[in-house]
């Protein structure tokens, strides 16, 4: 009688995974951001975020090394792309952090410039992206800083926003 009874449990319980993972209505656009969006939506866990977690929250967004990026795919390769002719120092996805070498322009042997590039969403916005540019100016033989108009790393920034959102349109059609 014990065996029936556990066998009834077990039934039960595979039932109600399988319903559970066979959801399609929800698409990863719609996956909570947070533990309060999990919450609010009713999505619970056993044994902690890492064990068993129950509901559409249960697919994880790309994760690598235990930390999940914080750079938009689109920002972070139309960024990539404007700054290809710059020398790259370091190119952080999971921190969504650009820096490149400094460059100097063949028209101006005299001056160079450095772009820092900061994205700090997953999502494809104007706000979530935010560029530094540094200039250096030779001053007898050596660099000395100089002041950056900042409709420089404006225009930057709009240059990276238009080929983000051209990347995302031809992905999705």
């Amino acid at each position: 009688m014990k065996v029936s009874h556990f066998n009834k449990i077990v039934s039960i319980l595979v039932l109600f995974f399988l319903a559970a993972c066979s959801n399609d209505a929800h698409k990863e656009s719609s996956i909570p951001v947070d533990k309060e969006d999990q919450r609010k939506l009713g999505f619970g866990s056993i044994a902690g975020e890492d064990f068993l977690t129950f509901g559409p929250g249960a697919k994880k967004k790309r994760d690598v090394g235990g930390y999940a990026p914080t750079a938009n795919t689109y920002l972070w390769r139309a960024s990539l792309d404007s700054i290809n002719f710059m020398p790259l120092t370091s190119a952080d996805a999971l921190g969504g952090v650009i820096v490149t070498d400094w460059y100097v322009t063949p028209k101006a042997p005299h001056e160079r410039l450095k772009v820092t590039v900061f994205i700090t969403d997953q999502v494809l916005r104007a706000d979530a992206l935010r560029v530094v540019v540094y200039k250096q100016t030779k001053v007898g033989g050596d660099w000395a800083n100089s002041v950056v108009d900042p409709l420089v790393a404006t225009e930057l920034e709009n240059i990276i926003l238009s080929k983000a959102r051209q990347l995302r349109v031809r992905s999705a059609g």
